[in-house]
């Protein structure tokens, strides 16, 4: 993994070296290795440039090991700082000239990683696998390889856009809501203008303050201005949070204090007015440890942070300190432990409404830099299992700083990745709804023309039971029930059917089912019905009938023939039917006469069986008076073979029904349920004229102001966040 630094320590130091540096250019190497012993990268780089500049063409053995020292010194300086480009490239010309440290190897696949070049990442983590095969490193960044390019070859539904109205060239980071209403946020930036005039040696920018900004009710964001003093001092101010009534500010300051060196410490302020009172420094914090990101519980009972203390997993390590109510006192800090600590670093928590914890970290398994990720909160002081948040919120480059709006799927974090404004800008994110439709047509199953006014009918496993027509061109669409609440819902499962009784069809013969569980992407279903249409004067057939032989007794194949009515009938529980049953023409009438009158009425007795009302079913026997178009006694007799003719006769022995009317009601009255059900069907809305509403995506993401030009990104790097210093906890240069 990427190494990281304790940048507490490393903001200070350039702070009190800022107007105390100077360099005597005497020995070169010298003053450049002093120079990274204390911190001062960019002045070192520049000094082993010229160290390496005045050896010349020398090319002796000495000569040549002290060349490729100082090519290795100048990569070193560029991690500390964060510059992953710079870093691949003198790495490389340290390989090159054949530095004895395999770390070299080590770190440039790392940076390789962190530009987004998975694949050669991955060359140079499998070749320092090789030289040292004891170090894990190179299998956590094999891993981590494989890992990013999945991602975001499947990325999440997030939708992330840089914050380009608050963002400027400088680093803007570490964002907070900070009213109840989410319409204000502070966040911290080395933007010019801030308290004190002095600049910051190392970055060339101003040290870091906390800011404020207000969106209109028009979305638009106000031109931030700095926090007043007390808040704001000649130190670096970072990374803060509020408690849940937005009455007390808990922030992070950085600076130097005369006989007690270089700290960083949690402070709080409680607001008076429309300003802050004197900020307090929490009392368990001492002046040889670093302490930062404060965040709080939902009950602010609970103040989780970072801190570089002894004991613990890694560099930086994300304790929590309970509120002591008798007390009125924060309790002795304890680590969260390695269900979440590693041995890199866990900076920028973030405590949600419902209890997950998000941070930041380059310990777990990332895209690149540092990556966001959440547990959830299963005890007191017990973790769930640590997830990755995965792209579009991660990237190859340093992502940190996430907040949440109350309890909405949307918010602000940070991240130097490309194409943004500044080296660090802070994001919007949110979360788009799964959005899932069932649209359709119901058509005549003869003509197959579009019936409108048809109703199709959906149940749902959630509960649900709705009805909606057919427009003009038989279409329904089940999308938007309101502005806030939609038909067909995330989890459950539906039944959809189709009726168009009022205009003589029958129900649908076949439901359509559509699930929506393990659905991870919106997905719209296309179900299609058609409808018999119930002429009074055209028989319908349905599955055989067989008998047995010159009786009426039905097989037990035909019980299951007369199940399909049985549907029906409950299906359409208005219509009234006739049973028709027809003989071949062989024997005499007056012997099928009766025969079919009989295997008529023996399907009616069964459908009364069944629980169909008698008056609905009407038996009717026609002998052989209505053979089949082809099959009369004259037709068969022309007939050439014996299997032609028992083909014909087998055509006319069957059974039809026809719909006599759509007017039955029963003794009594229909079932409150069937009752429900027609008056449904009566009334329900036409699809698209305020059966749904306007579908759409849009979920009120937070505001993001216009689309940022492709403007090639500053090296990494930022006040308060970890980057590639050596031991540091923020990335204040």
């Amino acid at each position: 993994m990427r190494k990281k630094t304790n940048f507490f320590y490393f903001l200070c130091i350039s702070f009190l070296f800022l107007t105390t540096t100077t360099f005597a250019q005497k020995n070169a190497l010298k003053d450049a290795d002093n120079g990274f012993k204390n911190l001062r990268y960019f002045d070192a780089i520049e000094l082993y440039k010229k160290a390496y500049t005045d050896l010349g063409d020398k090319s002796g053995k000495g000569d040549k090991a002290t060349k490729a020292r100082i090519l290795f010194q100048v990569a070193e300086c560029y991690r500390m700082l964060g510059d992953a480009k710079q870093e691949v490239q003198w790495y490389g010309k340290a390989i090159k000239a054949n530095y004895p440290d395999d770390n070299d190897l080590l770190y440039k696949a790392d940076a390789e990683r962190q530009l987004g070049n998975y694949d050669d990442a991955l060359t140079d983590y499998k070749a320092f696998k090789d030289k040292v095969p004891s170090n894990k490193a190179a299998d956590a960044g094999i891993e981590s390889c494989q890992k990013a390019s999945e991602w975001k070859n499947n990325p999440t539904r997030y939708v992330v856009t840089d914050m380009v109205q608050i963002n400027t060239k400088n680093r803007d980071y570490s964002p907070a809501y900070a009213d109840r209403r989410f319409d204000e946020i502070y966040f911290v930036s080395t933007r010019p203008g801030g308290t004190g005039d002095k600049i910051d040696g190392n970055i060339g920018e101003s040290f870091a303050d906390i800011y404020d900004t207000k969106m209109d009710k028009n979305g638009k964001w106000s031109a931030p201005v700095p926090l007043p003093a007390p808040i704001n001092t000649a130190d670096n101010e970072g990374p803060m949070c509020f408690d849940h009534g937005f009455k007390t500010l808990y922030f992070t300051r950085c600076g130097v204090t005369k006989n007690k060196g270089v700290h960083c410490q949690i402070w709080y302020a409680e607001r008076k007015g429309n300003t802050w009172g004197d900020p307090v420094m929490i009392p368990f914090q001492n002046d040889s440890t670093t302490y930062g990101y404060p965040t709080l519980s939902a009950d602010d009972q609970e103040l989780f942070f970072s801190s570089d203390m002894a004991g613990g997993y890694g560099k930086e390590d994300i304790y929590v300190s309970h509120y002591d109510k008798k007390a009125k006192t924060w309790g002795t800090p304890v680590n969260l432990g390695p269900d979440i600590n590693t041995a890199g670093n866990e900076v920028f928590p973030f405590m949600h409404t419902d209890g997950t914890l998000y941070f930041s970290s380059d310990g777990w398994p990332g895209m690149g830099g540092l990556d966001i990720f959440k547990a959830a909160k299963l005890g007191p002081d017990k973790w769930g299992k640590v997830e990755n948040m995965k792209y579009p919120i991660n990237s190859e480059a340093d992502d940190f700083g996430i907040v949440y709006e109350g309890t909405k799927e949307r918010g602000y974090f940070a991240s130097n990745r490309a194409l943004g404004k500044g080296s660090d800008d802070i994001y919007s994110f949110n979360l788009p709804p799964l959005l899932f439709a069932i649209t359709g047509t119901v058509r005549d199953d003869k003509t197959l023309k579009p019936i409108k006014g048809a109703t199709v009918h959906m149940v749902g496993s959630d509960g649900s039971d709705n009805y909606i027509k057919t427009d003009t061109g038989g279409h329904y669409f089940y999308a938007a029930k309101s502005a806030t609440e939609r038909y067909v819902k995330q989890g459950a499962s539906y039944i959809l059917s189709a009726d168009a009784s009022d205009l003589e069809y029958l129900a649908s013969k076949v439901k359509a089912t559509v699930s929506t569980v393990g659905q991870n992407d919106s997905k719209t279903w296309i179900e299609d019905f058609t409808l018999t249409k119930a002429d009074l004067t055209v028989r319908l057939k349905f599955p055989r009938v067989e008998y047995a032989l010159d009786k009426a007794i039905l097989t037990e194949n035909s019980k299951d023939s007369l199940n399909y009515l049985v549907k029906l009938l409950k299906d359409n529980p208005t219509i009234k039917i006739e049973l028709d049953a027809h003989t071949d023409p062989q024997g005499s009438e007056k012997h099928n006469m009766p025969l079919s009158q009989a295997r008529a009425q023996s399907c009616v007795d069964y459908l009364i069986s069944q629980g169909i009302d008698s008056a609905r079913l009407k038996a009717k026997g026609w002998g052989f008076t209505q053979t089949l178009p082809g099959c009369s006694a004259a037709d068969i007799a022309k007939m050439k073979t014996n299997e032609e003719k028992q083909a014909a006769y087998q055509a006319d022995r069957r059974t039809e029904f026809r719909v006599l009317s759509f007017s039955y009601v029963p003794k009594g009255g229909l079932s409150h349920a069937d009752s429900v059900r027609m008056e449904r069907l009566k009334h329900a809305e036409v699809s698209g004229q305020g059966a749904e509403h306007k579908d759409s995506t849009e979920v009120n993401p937070p505001q993001q102001g216009p689309t940022p030009g492709n403007k090639p990104s500053p090296a990494p790097g930022g006040p308060m966040k970890p980057n590639g210093y050596e031991g540091m906890f923020y990335k204040k240069n």
